[in-house]
């Protein structure tokens, strides 16, 4: 195919794994604008221990969130929908919906808020604070990430993985930074490491009208991130394995860098100008220009979750016409399904939230619905997990042992059992489970009946019973023999297989080939 065509277009679905798709999604959403243009402001008001203080209950938060997602996809089967599937798997499709769409808006809102924080900090560099131009340059930008997004999502990991690596640039210049430049930016308030700073810096100044609520209201959005690799969970290769290990390694580094930059800061800089100049972490930068380049991208590469992982969460609501209103959102494009009319109706929400164009506000106003979506994952985790835990109690009371007396018996109805009875949560098997025979748990609370019966004649016959309900079983009979092997599928409730090991095989083949009942076998042996 052409060049361009190769290049430029997904013609083929494309799955991720765990480092560039959910580690990589994770990453990019969690640092972002908030940890360099907020990260100085936030220590000068609240001081390091403060602000130590907010960055741990958020990280536990966002942890908490986490590990219950993590509990709920090992206990469900994952597809995709994200947010709004992990809910309506454990509280039904009205709820799951409800905070779904509400997980929607934050994420629209969201994206606002970075996209501001990119025109702002643009706006810095050329020393203008006019309002109408930081809206303006906000909107042109969204419309360049939109376009991006509706390309195709392999476009949007492939711009992902560059802008990560030049993320950690940023980073390693910003640490640098900060032993290098000492008095000769004193004019900007950087003092270097000196204990005269820490000590000044360590408890809190808050400015009038600011509080440990604000400032946490602020900085809280940096967890907004942590579900991005959920929300992609229809594009990746293993979403069982991917979202915990990229989710947990993502949040554990996120965190690391936040305390870090909070300390650094506090340590080399003035209150003055931890509150006055939002763009002081550039100034302690080594090279101010590869800072800002990392500020950009922070404050772009945000913006991938709401307008990617968003429009998908609405796409799954509307496939499964839960709210009707939203049931034209389901059309997809592409061999991803990309959710084209979703992803305009996140950019248009954006939009409108850019008219208010300061990142001070946003921020609250971001913290709300996110709030309440991980309450409600966590809620969902508790529900679940108890009552999971009282069906394995259950099933372990239904685990039951069988013998025989006497191991030379020669059929089924001879054989002597105990009194009780094999029951399976959806139904009892019709075949008896003489010797050896034991109920395992498969995971997610299904049953396994497994009995094993052997014979002095040299004619082995394992019964196996998948533990799956009336309707969903394979009627049909099959027949697959083999000179060693034999297996049968009948309408009854069990798998049989004959292992030929002696000489009596002729009978047994002859009975097998035919479409015989149960009652059938338990005579002939």
């Amino acid at each position: 195919q052409p060049w361009w065509k190769a290049n430029f277009f997904v013609r083929e679905p494309a799955l991720f794994g765990t480092w560039d798709g959910v580690f990589t999604s994770c990453m990019i959403n969690i640092f972002g604008v908030v940890i360099f243009l907020r990260t100085g402001w936030m220590v000068g008001n609240a001081g390091i221990i403060l602000s130590m203080v907010i960055i741990l209950i958020t990280l536990g938060i966002a942890l908490i969130t986490v590990l219950s997602t993590i509990g709920i996809c090992e206990r469900t089967r994952i597809g995709s929908g994200g947010v709004y599937f992990l809910l309506s798997h454990v509280l039904g499709r009205r709820w799951g919906a409800t905070f779904g769409v509400l997980y929607c808006f934050g994420q629209a809102v969201g994206t606002a808020l970075y996209i501001t924080g990119f025109s702002e900090s643009l706006a810095g560099v050329f020393r203008t604070e006019n309002i109408w131009i930081i809206r303006l340059t906000s909107t042109l930008t969204l419309l360049v990430l939109l376009a991006i997004v509706l390309a195709g999502v392999k476009w949007v990991i492939k711009l992902q993985l560059v802008l990560l690596g030049l993320l950690g640039l940023a980073v390693v210049d910003f640490v640098l930074g900060t032993f290098i430049h000492k008095d000769t930016n004193a004019a900007f308030g950087i003092t270097g490491y000196k204990l005269e700073t820490v000590i000044n810096n360590t408890w809190p100044h808050f400015q009038p009208g600011q509080s440990f609520s604000t400032v946490f209201g602020v900085f809280f959005p940096t967890a907004t991130g942590v579900m991005a690799g959920v929300n992609m969970s229809g594009d990746l290769k293993n979403p069982g394995k991917s979202i915990p290990t990229g989710s947990l390694t993502s949040l554990a580094v996120s965190g690391f860098l936040y305390l870090l930059f909070a300390i650094l800061l506090g340590s080399v800089c003035t209150n003055d100008a931890l509150v006055s100049d939002y763009l002081i972490a550039s100034r302690v930068s080594w090279i101010t220009v590869l800072f800002l380049i990392g500020l950009y991208i922070s404050s772009l590469s945000s913006c991938f979750g709401g307008l990617y992982g968003a429009p998908r969460v609405l796409q799954k609501i509307a496939l499964d016409d839960v709210v009707p209103i939203l049931k034209n959102l389901s059309k997809g494009r592409g061999p991803n399904k990309e959710p084209w009319l979703a992803t305009l109706i996140i950019g248009l929400l954006s939009f409108v939230f850019i008219l208010i164009g300061h990142l001070n506000t946003l921020g609250p106003i971001v913290a709300m619905p996110f709030m309440i979506t991980y309450s409600a994952i966590n809620y969902s985790y508790f529900a679940l997990a108890m009552s999971y835990d009282k069906q394995q109690e259950i099933q372990q009371e239904r685990t039951i042992w069988h013998d025989t007396e006497d191991d030379s018996w020669k059929s089924l109805n001879e054989v002597e059992r105990k009194n009780k009875s094999v029951m399976s949560s959806y139904y009892s098997p019709s075949v008896p489970l003489p010797k050896q025979a034991s109920i395992d748990r498969k995971e997610y609370g299904t049953l396994s009946h497994q009995a094993t019966y052997s014979k002095q004649d040299g004619v082995k016959i394992t019964i196996n019973d998948d533990g799956q309900t009336d309707e969903k079983r394979n009627n049909k009979i099959e027949d697959s023999l083999s000179d060693d092997k034999k297996s049968k599928n009948f309408n009854g409730h069990a798998d049989i297989q004959e292992e030929a090991i002696g000489d009596d095989d002729d009978d047994k083949q002859q009975l097998l080939s035919q479409n015989k009942t149960t009652e059938g076998i338990k005579n002939l042996l």
